[in-house]
This record gives structure tokens, sequence and C-alpha cells, in this order.
């Protein structure tokens, strides 16, 4: 007995027409950039925008903390970025930077749980 043949259709896969291909969250999170102030609007695994009160130059890498809170401990993330959008806002400038692919990874250790 002959059993049919499977058939394949092809599916075009159509992505959003977004340049960002990683999911941002709205997060707004205290943030040292090259050692000043400054606050997160969103995150995502690839980058980040925050308000700064003055602009950087396209291209500029610039060393980046987020100072996260878990818990009541502070769990600053470290990492460098580059600059690559610049947007004036009333309130300061909006920064887009793309986290730097040297950036290194860590684990973080989380204090016991309390019985």
């Amino acid at each position: 007995m002959s059993h049919p043949r499977a058939v394949t259709i092809p599916v075009q896969l159509h992505r959003r027409n977004e340049r960002r291909a990683e999911e941002r969250f709205v997060a707004a999170m205290p943030v040292q950039v090259d050692g000043a102030g400054a606050t997160t609007q969103d995150l995502s695994s690839s980058g980040l925008s925050f308000v700064s009160d003055r602009p950087y130059e396209l291209g500029t890498r610039v060393d980046v903390v987020i100072e996260y809170l878990l818990d009541g401990h502070n769990y600053p993330l470290e990492c460098t970025a580059e600059v690559v959008r610049v947007e004036s806002l009333a309130e300061g400038w909006r920064i887009g930077a793309k986290l730097a692919a040297q950036s290194q990874q860590g684990d973080v250790s989380l204090p016991a749980a309390s019985a």
C-alpha cells in the first residue's frame, strides 16, 4: 500500500516594519552614563534609551550603569553602549544606544530567602 507524499507549502513570514528586532520594555530607572545621572525610558536585550541633560555625538561609546533594585538590594548592571540616536526634548535629550558586543554578562547572586 502506497502512502501519499507529504506536501510542503512555503509560507512567507513577515516581520513588522520596524528596525528593532528585540522587544522593548518601558522602564524609568536611574542610570549613570559616563558618571552623569540620567533616567531610562525603555530597555531591550540589545539597547536602551534614556533622557539626559546633554546631547551625545552619534557613534560615541558610553559606559552605562543601570541601578537595578530588587527586594531592597541594588544590583548595578554595567555595560558599554554606542549612541545611535539623539532627539531634542523639552526636558533634555532622548538618547538611543545599542549595547556593545563586548559588554559582559555576569551572574547575579540573590540573598538567601529568610525562613
